[in-house]
């Protein structure tokens, strides 16, 4: 354990060292003119080019159109349906419930101290 420790200090010094040794890279002062430059050109051609709706794909209007379908198609579906949609009674309501949560794998959770409060 002891000699890999010491191979492992033995490298990072060989490469720390080597870092050391190498050269400093210096940018050209005109890099930073040439680069904005170069970004304004490409915005220029962009902007001049014939484009519809904008250019590009737009994921957002994408999305919108969508959901956009999607709610008038489940208008229409809800609207072409041929049987009424029935408002339920207080009774059916809670007689549905009684149903779903009346079983005995949940009647252990029922706390029935806090009903009666």
């Amino acid at each position: 354990m002891n000699r890999s420790t010491e191979q492992r200090n033995e490298e990072v010094a060989k490469t720390l060292g080597m870092l050391d040794k190498m050269p400093r890279v210096e940018v050209n002062h005109l890099f930073r003119v040439q680069l904005m430059q170069r970004i304004d050109t490409m915005e220029i051609e962009k902007t001049s080019r014939v484009t519809v709706f904008g250019g590009a794909f737009n994921p957002k209007l994408a999305f919108m159109a969508l959901l956009l379908v999607l709610n008038i198609a489940s208008a229409f579906m809800l609207y072409l349906h041929e049987t009424p949609q029935g408002a339920a009674s207080a009774s059916a309501i809670a007689e549905s419930f009684s149903e779903a949560y009346g079983g005995p794998a949940l009647s252990y959770y029922d706390d029935q101290s806090a009903i009666d409060r």
